[in-house]
Order: structure tokens, then sequence, then C-alpha cells
């Protein structure tokens, strides 16, 4: 599978086994992301591969809250798009979904901190909103 930021400047490839996809509330995530919630997913670091633009990646560690490592926005220094998060160590990758090309193996399992999440998210009320195939008229 491949994804790459929203200029395309910096690309990767992973191949699976794939986790479950997690929907994240917490605070941390919303702010990063500009969104309610982030849709993520993890593969293993030697499944993980940069094809382009490793040398336009910028990252951000916000302070240790609970456990390290830090919470690390990692983003491509043109565009500014999220890219994914990499740590020296670690035994995983964290990919956001919106960056993957293409059908995704995998499905949403659970929310977490979902005592954060934003007021006015109803997911019954969302579901039943009108629903267009590009923009409405």
């Amino acid at each position: 599978m491949k994804g790459q930021c929203f200029c395309g400047s910096v690309a990767f490839e992973f191949e699976g086994p794939l986790s479950n996809i997690q929907i994240c509330h917490c605070t941390r995530c919303q702010r990063s992301t500009g969104s309610p919630f982030a849709a993520e997913l993890r593969v293993r670091t030697e499944n993980f591969r940069w094809i382009r633009g490793a040398d336009l990646i910028s990252y951000f560690d916000a302070p240790v809250l609970r456990d390290p490592p830090a919470y690390r926005r990692s983003f491509c220094l043109r565009c500014g798009s999220a890219v994914p998060a990499t740590f020296a160590g670690q035994p995983t990758v964290c990919i956001p979904t919106g960056l993957v090309e293409g059908d995704i193996p995998a499905r949403p399992i659970d929310h977490i901190w979902f005592v954060k999440k934003a007021n006015w998210l109803n997911f019954a009320e969302l579901d039943a909103l009108p629903k267009h195939a590009g923009d409405p008229t």
C-alpha cells in the first residue's frame, strides 16, 4: 500500500499486517489535525518505507503527559500535511488513514479518549445528514 502528503512531496509505502483503525478524540489529536478526531492505523516499523521526501519531514514532540514516547506531530515542510509519525526504536509506525491511497483492508475497532469528544459531534445525527456525491448544488 502507498500514501502521500497533500502536495505529494512526501510519499511512503507499507505492507501488512495492519492494525485496526483507532479513532482518537483526545485534545491533542483534535488540535494537531484541526478535526474532531484522528483516524489512524499502525504497521510494524520493518514493513514501512519512505519512497520520497524523507528530508522534507519535520516534527513537533509535545511534552510527555503520561508515558514516553512524546506525542509526535510529523508534517511535510512544503504543504504542512500530516505524515506518518516514526520514532527510533518503536515497533510500529502510526499512519493517518487520510494519507493512504485506495482501499484500506482494516476497519475502525474503537473510539479512544471518547470523554474528550467534541460536544457537537453526534454520530447518529451525522449518519442522518444528506449525502452528496460532490459539492451540493
